[in-house]
C-alpha cells in the first residue's frame, strides 16, 4: 500500500491488488500514505465477502464497514464482471481520489463479457426494476440473489430494485427518489451488518428526517466459520429462499 502510494505520487496510475481480508493488516497505511494525501490509488479488493472453503480467517465482511469511515476514499462494488471490467477502465483514465473497487472469490456467469467498455459516473446508483410499495437497495454482487428471489415473490410487480454501486458516495439523488415513492425499503449487502451499506442509508434517512419502514440484511454481528458459499449465505439468511422469505412478508 505504501509503495502503491509512492507511485501515484509520481503521476502513476496504480493497481493495489490485494484480498478484502489482507487490507485489514494495512490500515495504518490506506489511512495515513494514501487517504490523507488523497492520491488515486485503486484498491482491488478480491474476496470480498464469503470466499468459502479459504476459511474463516479470509472472509471479505468487513470492507465495508472499515472503509466507509475514512475520508477522502470512493467504494464501488459491481454487480458482475462487465461492472468490474468498467469501473476498472474509468479508474484507469484518472480519478481525484483513492478507490476501493471489491469483489467476491469466484467465476462469473456472463459468457458474453468482453463489452467495449464505457465510463461509470461516479456516485451513481442504477434502477434494476421500478416497483410501487417496497424498495430493495444491494451492493453488489448479492444483486443476483436479490433479482432471483424477486422472481420468486407472487406480488413482485410492488417491489423496486435498485443497485446503488457506490456506499460512497452514495447516490443521494437516488435515494431522495426511493424514500418518496417507496414506504418501505430494505437494504442487502454481503458484508457486516454493523456499520455498512445499510447503516450508511439509515444514517441518510435519519439526516434527511425520513420516516420510512427500513429493515437491513447482511452478515450479524459475530465472527463466520469456514463453508461453501451457498451454505454460508443460507447460515446468514442471504440465500434466495431466505430473501424471498423476507420480501414476501414485506410486499
Amino acid at each position: 500500500v505504501t509503495l502503491a502510494a509512492g507511485m501515484a505520487t509520481q503521476g502513476l496510475t496504480v493497481f493495489c491488488n490485494i484480498y478484502s481480508t489482507f487490507l485489514q493488516r494495512a490500515y495504518d497505511q490506506v489511512i495515513h500514505d494514501v487517504a490523507i494525501q488523497n492520491l488515486p490509488v485503486v484498491f482491488c479488493l478480491d474476496r470480498a465477502g464469503f470466499v468459502g472453503e479459504d476459511g474463516a480467517t479470509h472472509h471479505g465482511l468487513f470492507d465495508l464497514a472499515y472503509l466507509n469511515c475514512i475520508p477522502n476514499i470512493m467504494i464501488f462494488a459491481p454487480l458482475n464482471e462487465i461492472d468490474l471490467r468498467n469501473i476498472l477502465y474509468t479508474s484507469s483514465l484518472g480519478l481525484n481520489h483513492p478507490i476501493a473497487i471489491r469483489y467476491p472469490r469466484g467465476k462469473g456467469e456472463i459468457i458474453d463479457w468482453k463489452q467495449p467498455f464505457s465510463n461509470i459516473e461516479i456516485g451513481k446508483g442504477i434502477e434494476l426494476k421500478k416497483g410501487a410499495s417496497l424498495a430493495v437497495l444491494s451492493i453488489g454482487f448479492i444483486s443476483e440473489n436479490v433479482s432471483a428471489a424477486i422472481k420468486n415473490v407472487k406480488n413482485s410487480t410492488t417491489i423496486g430494485h435498485y443497485d446503488m454501486r457506490f456506499i460512497k458516495p452514495l447516490d443521494e439523488d437516488l435515494l431522495h427518489q426511493v424514500f418518496k415513492n417507496y414506504k418501505t425499503i430494505i437494504t442487502i449487502e454481503d458484508g457486516t451488518i454493523k456499520g455498512g451499506f445499510g447503516s450508511a442509508v439509515l444514517e441518510f434517512a435519519a439526516h434527511n428526517n425520513y420516516k420510512n419502514s427500513i429493515k437491513c440484511l447482511g452478515i450479524p454481528d459475530e465472527f463466520i466459520e469456514q463453508g461453501t458459499i451457498d451454505e454460508l449465505q443460507k447460515l446468514t439468511s442471504l440465500d434466495v429462499y431466505n430473501i424471498t422469505t423476507v420480501l414476501e412478508c414485506y410486499s
